[in-house]
């Protein structure tokens, strides 16, 4: 015969326990014992400080990822110069293996008085009266060989413009430099430093047409120039003018609500007027910022300002 015993209160003992912890747990704050208190402390504070070092890494205060991103890109480049380093021997066989075009040199060298030749004839050809040539001493070597060549010469504005844009059809590569034009009484007097490249061809017109049509360029930009004489004089009357009335030009205008001015060119120099005042034997009546009207016996007229067009 056997005999079994059974341990009274096995399941009321984790109930005992955790009624225990609750009733520690529900002890005032001014109960506790010292230990407790430190321990408690101790927990707050280890969980301050990981929160804290968790925010500090991720928010990179102290710059390490930032630095461990710049060395990445260093080592990154450095493989890559480390890469072309040891390609460059490879790359100095294949050129030198490369066989060379020769130079051919010109059967007839171009000189200084092929320089005045070309250029006189295309300032006969329109209309630009040379007045003085002098070549100069050249400067560099190969292609970047140049020679100066100082004219002086008496023309009008659509000459000039004319012989300007002829120099894109000689045989080499005229540019020019320090352009200088004055009027004077009958005509312009031009000064200006044509520099000679006789190693360069200047692109043909040909060339130049499908290069625009290889850049695709739009229907705006693709306008036609048209430039406009600035030493042109107007002479602006108004039907049944009287013939005895200076000739004007309106240069500029300034004005504001209550008042204004206008510059004129007279034949007599540049001079400012305000409305009422006379000018000659005219009187401004009006001013604004489209031109100004003159009255004189009766006849009116009004002078714009000169644009482009």
């Amino acid at each position: 015969m056997s005999t079994i015993f059974f341990e009274s209160g096995g399941t009321a003992r984790p109930q005992l326990f955790l009624s225990q912890w609750l009733t520690r747990l529900r002890v005032p704050l001014d109960a506790w014992s010292r230990r407790r208190r430190w321990a408690v402390a101790l927990l707050i504070f280890a969980l301050v400080f990981g929160l804290g070092a968790h925010g500090w890494i991720v928010a990179d205060l102290g710059g390490v990822g930032t630095s461990r991103a710049a060395l990445a890109v260093s080592v990154q480049r450095l493989a890559d110069a480390r890469r072309a380093l040891a390609q460059l021997p490879l790359l100095r066989r294949a050129a030198a293996a490369t066989p060379v075009a020769p130079v051919v040199p010109a059967t007839s060298p171009w000189s200084s008085a092929d320089d005045v030749r070309i250029v006189s004839e295309l300032a006969a050809q329109n209309g630009v009266a040379l007045l003085a040539v002098e070549p100069g001493a050249a400067k560099g070597e190969g292609v970047e060989r140049m020679r100066p060549l100082q004219l002086t010469a008496r023309t009008d504005f659509v000459h000039l413009m004319a012989f300007l844009h002829g120099l894109a059809d000689l045989p080499v590569l005229i540019v020019p430099a320090d352009l200088t034009v004055k009027q004077d009484a009958a005509a312009l007097s031009v000064s200006a430093t044509l520099r000679v490249f006789s190693a360069l061809r200047p692109v043909s017109a040909n060339d130049a047409a499908h290069v625009l049509d290889d850049a695709s360029l739009d229907s705006d930009d693709d306008e036609e120039v048209v430039f406009f004489d600035p030493f042109l004089q107007p002479q602006m009357r108004a039907a049944g003018e009287p013939p005895d009335v200076s000739p004007l030009r309106l240069v500029g205008v300034l004005c504001d609500r209550t008042r204004g001015v206008a510059l004129l060119d007279t034949p007599d120099g540049a001079t400012t007027i305000r409305t009422g005042q006379q000018l000659g034997g005219e009187r401004v009546t009006k001013l604004d910022t489209l031109g100004i009207t003159l009255v004189k016996d009766g006849t009116t007229r009004t002078l714009a300002l000169a644009e482009a067009s």
